[in-house]
């Protein structure tokens, strides 16, 4: 592995929750159009941003890993090969980056989705590199062989039919984990159709409000049955 990457990977794992915020600002500078329709822009990357969520969501469902670390180190108590995590390493990595490359061609900016987005990509390899390390270090031989088994990125389709083996998918976890993410996603949608245009002020605070209330909904039920969640 080269070490300056993994150094990197390190680095960026601990600061990414302040960086990454800072580079979606990107998608309100204007920019030249990625797609002439910017209807074909608006659906096409409305189809990315939900095929993210979906990738993300049944990852949690199925088998969810935290990846917020230790005292922002990267970390990891045991190994998970099972559910999403048989037939890609990095399933919620793989979503964010669907979910983002989805946020450029919405937006139809050629800035973000050419020169932002691949710096994404870049930040998300570098991540991965350093776990790799840790997890070398960490489980030997047994991380070796799954990673020889199984690709970072790109799922492993011929494996889809084991997916569900053994497991029952709790849509309770991805709806009480998520929430915050799906707030997020609406708002940053909302607030490009205002800024593009195609939404005006009236009904954006209505579908805000509505968001709103539908997270603190949630929020309140999530800690009123918090043993209804439980990993």
């Amino acid at each position: 592995m080269n070490k300056a990457i993994v150094k990197f990977g390190n680095w960026i794992f601990a600061y990414r929750n302040y960086l990454f915020p800072l580079l979606y600002f990107f998608l309100f500078i204007p920019s030249e159009r990625l797609l002439e329709n910017p209807k074909v822009a608006m659906i096409t990357g409305l189809l990315f941003i939900g095929t993210g969520i979906v990738i993300r969501s049944v990852t949690i469902g199925l088998e969810y890993i935290k990846r917020g670390g230790l005292k922002h180190k990267i970390y990891a108590e045991k190994l998970i090969t099972g559910g999403i995590y048989g037939i890609c390493r990095n399933p919620m990595y793989l979503g964010n980056l669907f979910i983002l490359a989805g946020f450029g061609i919405y937006a139809n900016s050629a800035l973000f989705t050419l020169l932002v987005f691949p710096v994404y990509i870049f930040i998300y390899l570098s991540i991965i590199q350093a776990e790799e390390k840790f997890l070398t270090e960490k489980f030997g031989d047994e991380f070796i062989r799954y990673k020889n088994r199984v690709h970072p990125l790109i799922p492993d389709f011929s494996r889809v039919r084991y997916l569900f083996k053994d497991r029952e998918f709790n849509w309770r976890k991805v709806l009480f984990k998520e929430y915050n993410s799906f707030l997020l996603y609406i708002f940053g949608l909302l607030a490009l159709a205002l800024y593009q245009g195609r939404l005006t002020w009236i009904p954006f605070v209505i579908l805000l409000i509505i968001s709103l209330l539908a997270y603190y909904l949630v929020k309140t039920i999530k800690y009123k049955n918090k043993n209804a969640w439980s990993e």
